[in-house]
């Protein structure tokens, strides 16, 4: 057993509150302003004396990222900092409660009601950190604090990243393979979407109390992450009785290509209330054509050919118009086609789907920085689904990223 240090930093420790595979968490207190904290140490990890420069570097950069969030879903970071003998450490507001992880192995699954305010809190944290541009990278239920009264706060952001680890690095894998999306796995690819698939093995653990990829050996369970899809919740506990309707939109949050996921967290939570409500969530439909388009030219093209076809005179070879000055030319008739087809035309699952596809652009503009065309989609998209959340997220990213600061 580790001996538990007197001093990190200017922090006087107090107590050792848990540990885990990269380090240990101290109850410790600031000497200073005279507070509680909750103190973060991570191991070594026989680093050289460059690579753990490096690797401090970014860890103070992730620092950073993270104290720029402020959110009462967030455990706010204090201070970052390199002690002589434990190495590189973080301050956080100490939190008095449980993990996630404790209560489901204390009570089993979550009810309906808890499981969806615990999703919704979580998904508020991480819509202002990705709103930020700061991704958590290691979301699971141990980074999941539940206050006395209820409340949820994310900890730990960005801790999982350190220049060259991987899982053949020594056997070592710094993160949790369960909850790792399959991108991160295979090739370090972190983002929204790797958060929201974290998010999601989450969400499976707290509604059937069994993991989505259940394993031992970190390299068994990654290869499951990376090649296998998990049962449904419904059948990894058949005693948790959960809707079918509640496995799909779980399931979503899992699939292997981030494309094919939710477009953000606070989507998956409602698409998670409605199956609860017994309305099967939409379906992500793959590399196909906009719902507008495709409606606008099939209804122009019929619009036409019909025309056309009523006033076609079999003897002069010819079509004409019964009144010249007032029947519509082809043309005319698909652009009226065009307005038939418009948001109001539309079924609720084709206005969410288009909303969709306009997101889709817009964030592909805003990552090519072309800010004009990322506007324009994102009216687009509240033209067909004006209660989407993911509009004013990226209407924020949008304002953020002009150069005077919007």
């Amino acid at each position: 057993m580790e001996e538990l240090p007197q001093q990190i930093g200017r922090y006087r420790i107090e107590r050792l509150l848990g540990s885990g595979s990269m380090g240990n968490v101290y109850l410790g207190r600031d000497s200073d302003l005279d507070r509680p904290v909750a103190i973060k140490t991570l191991r070594d990890l026989a680093l050289d004396a460059e690579m753990r420069g490096v690797f401090l570097s970014r860890f103070q950069n992730e620092a950073r990222a993270a104290a720029r969030l402020q959110h009462p879903n967030i455990v706010q970071i204090f201070d970052v900092g390199d002690d002589p003998k434990l190495g590189p450490y973080l301050v956080f507001e100490y939190v008095h409660g449980h993990t996630l992880k404790q209560e489901l192995r204390k009570g089993g699954p979550l009810s309906r009601d808890k499981l969806l305010e615990l999703a919704q809190q979580v998904a508020d944290a991480l819509a202002t950190a990705h709103v930020a541009g700061v991704i958590h990278r290691d979301l699971k239920p141990e980074n999941l604090l539940i206050t006395d009264n209820g409340q949820v706060k994310l900890a730990d952001f960005g801790i999982a990243r350190v220049p060259n680890a991987d899982l053949t690095r020594e056997g070592q894998f710094l993160g949790t393979p369960c909850y790792a999306a399959p991108e991160t796995l295979r090739s370090g690819e972190y983002s929204e979407q790797s958060d929201l698939f974290s998010f999601g093995a989450v969400l499976y653990e707290a509604a059937c109390g069994e993991r989505a990829f259940p394993g031992t050996e970190a390299m068994e369970v990654a290869h499951k992450v990376m090649n296998s899809d998990p049962v449904p919740p419904s059948e990894a506990n058949r005693g948790a009785a959960i809707p079918l309707t509640v496995d799909a939109a779980i399931l979503r949050a899992l699939r292997k290509k981030p494309s094919d996921r939710y477009a953000s967290a606070r989507t998956f939570v409602s698409a998670l209330r409605q199956a609860y409500d017994g309305r099967r969530p939409t379906r992500t439909r793959r590399k196909r054509t906009s719902v507008p388009f495709v409606m606008t030219l099939t209804i122009g093209v019929l619009v036409a050919l019909w025309v056309a076809i009523g006033n076609w005179d079999p003897s002069a070879g010819t079509i004409t118009g019964t009144d010249a000055g007032t029947e519509p030319r082809g043309d005319e008739v698909a652009l009226r086609g065009d307005a038939d087809a418009g948001p109001d035309a539309l079924s609720p699952h084709e206005r969410e789907e288009a909303a969709k596809d306009e997101l889709a652009r817009a964030r592909s503009a805003l990552e090519r920085g072309d800010l004009t065309e990322a506007a324009a989609a994102l009216e687009r998209a509240s033209t067909f689904d004006p209660s989407n959340p993911d509009i004013a997220e990226l209407r924020e990213r949008v304002v953020a990223a002009q150069p005077d600061g919007g």
